[in-house]
């Protein structure tokens, strides 16, 4: 029996860290960076074990809105999903922000000046490398959607 560690998946560290991996794919289809409101909205989504089976199949090239066509469920209880999780992505942040991992100016989170290895999922179990290749991809989509308002927009919520 392997013992699931909810305690782990609900550290700032953690979550910090797949905040990085997160924003390196937001950068890599929009280098200004991803609007603050955007962390709160993607971390919870990549961290989610329950979505995690509607990226099966996706690739960075599926996009926001095919990902979503695909998986209509994912806006069930999408929100209080969202407002749930707002202290632990605060705390992810503040830390990403102190270890200089990420930096935030002018309201938008920057990679930071402390890099982490290329490969944030090498040598990470299936259940820990899911979540960062999750939010590598998932940063990409958003980065692509043109903006903060319009990725809400798709996912049916409002700022």
């Amino acid at each position: 029996m392997i013992a699931h560690d909810i305690y782990a998946e609900t550290n700032p560290a953690w979550v910090g860290y797949v905040l990085v991996a997160f924003l390196r794919g937001f950068v890599e289809a929009e280098p200004a960076g991803a609007e603050l409101p955007l962390a709160y909205l993607g971390l919870p989504i990549c961290l989610s074990g329950d979505l995690a089976t509607t990226f099966e199949g996706s690739n960075k090239k599926t996009g926001l809105r095919e990902w979503l066509e695909r998986s209509p469920q994912i806006q069930l209880d999408l929100a209080d999903r969202l407002n749930g999780s707002m202290s632990l992505v605060t705390e992810a942040v503040r830390l990403a922000c102190f270890t200089k991992t990420v930096r935030l100016e002018s309201g938008r989170l920057l990679l930071g000046d402390v890099t982490l290895k290329a490969d944030l999922a090498k040598g990470l179990s299936l259940d820990l490398s899911g979540p960062v290749r999750r939010a590598d991809r998932f940063g990409f989509w958003l980065g692509g959607s043109g903006s903060t308002k319009t990725a809400f927009d798709i996912l049916g919520l409002s700022l």
